[in-house]
């Protein structure tokens, strides 16, 4: 922010947007708030009424490190170390994906299903933990409801599992049937238990797609949460192979790329799904699969 550093959060508001504009960072007025509110341990609400207080040098020097990162593009959810989702508050950090909105419609369907079917008991298998996200809200969601749940979540990155165990923590489930493990899907070619449901918002972008992406993403998320390497439809191809074994007679939910419907219709056919419907997001893109065994 320079040596003539603004000393009013008026000022620094103004400042931080402008610099943040000129790096073209989209919503930089909503950052700089954030990120004001983050150091000042307040809401948006209370910010505004303290717009003509000036900070003190350790919230400034703060704030100016979380400026310096946001302007080299590192997102505003890992510079804060947390991010919401379905209304819960998750950790996040370079080790994971960022969740998206979109991917609370997954979430959304799936609870929906249980409710439609009048469950008490659920079991369920994710595919791909990342920050636990998934299957916490689920969690959540199911614990608010009083329906019994064993959510059993797999990743291949320890790190992944070790924030997901912070967020199951953060978010008081200990003691509740849910259990991050590490280990890789393409070592799985069929479950050894039941589970009601097969729940994944796998890695699908194409490696062409990849390396297309905004910086934002593509330097800071990690690559292996957004690609396969490859043409974007090998976990789905795994997915359909484990559901397809004669003992697994539940239903599979997927999140799915933009654009990627054929192909995963193609997949489904291959594998002899015949009952499953596409459901689309706010932007109506095809995002959810929901496909049925019986």
């Amino acid at each position: 922010m320079g040596n003539n550093i603004p000393v009013t959060l008026t000022e620094i508001l103004n400042h931080s947007v402008k610099l943040l504009k000129e790096k073209d960072i989209r919503d930089a007025r909503l950052n700089t708030e954030l990120m004001l509110c983050d150091i000042l341990k307040c809401d948006r609400v209370n910010l505004y009424l303290n717009f003509e207080k000036p900070i003190s040098k350790n919230e400034a020097a703060l704030f100016r490190e979380y400026l310096r990162r946001r302007l080299t593009l590192e997102p505003l959810q890992y510079i804060l170390g947390k991010t919401s989702f379905y209304g819960f508050e998750f950790i996040v950090n370079k080790s994971v994906l960022i969740p998206r909105p979109e991917t609370e419609l997954l979430v959304e369907k799936i609870l929906s299903d249980i409710t439609e079917k009048k469950k008490e008991n659920v079991s369920i298998f994710e595919i791909g933990t990342g920050s636990g996200c998934i299957s916490i809200a689920l969690a959540k969601m199911l614990e608010h409801e009083n329906i019994n749940f064993d959510i059993f979540s797999i990743d291949k990155s320890k790190e992944a599992i070790d924030t997901a165990n912070q967020n199951f923590k953060l978010n008081n489930l200990e003691g509740k049937q849910i259990k991050f493990y590490m280990k890789d899907v393409f070592e799985i070619n069929k479950l050894t238990r039941h589970y009601d449901y097969i729940v994944s918002n796998p890695p699908y972008i194409a490696i062409d797609e990849f390396i297309e992406l905004d910086a934002e993403v593509k330097d800071y998320e990690p690559d292996f949460a957004l690609t396969d390497f490859g043409n974007g439809m090998k976990f789905y191809e795994r997915i359909f192979r484990i559901a397809s074994d004669n003992d697994f007679s539940g239903s599979v939910y997927c999140e799915i790329g933009f654009g990627q419907r054929s192909k995963t219709e193609e997949l489904l056919e291959e594998y002899k799904f015949s009952n499953y419907t596409f459901y689309k997001d706010y932007s109506g893109t095809d995002r959810i699969l929901e496909v049925t065994k019986k």
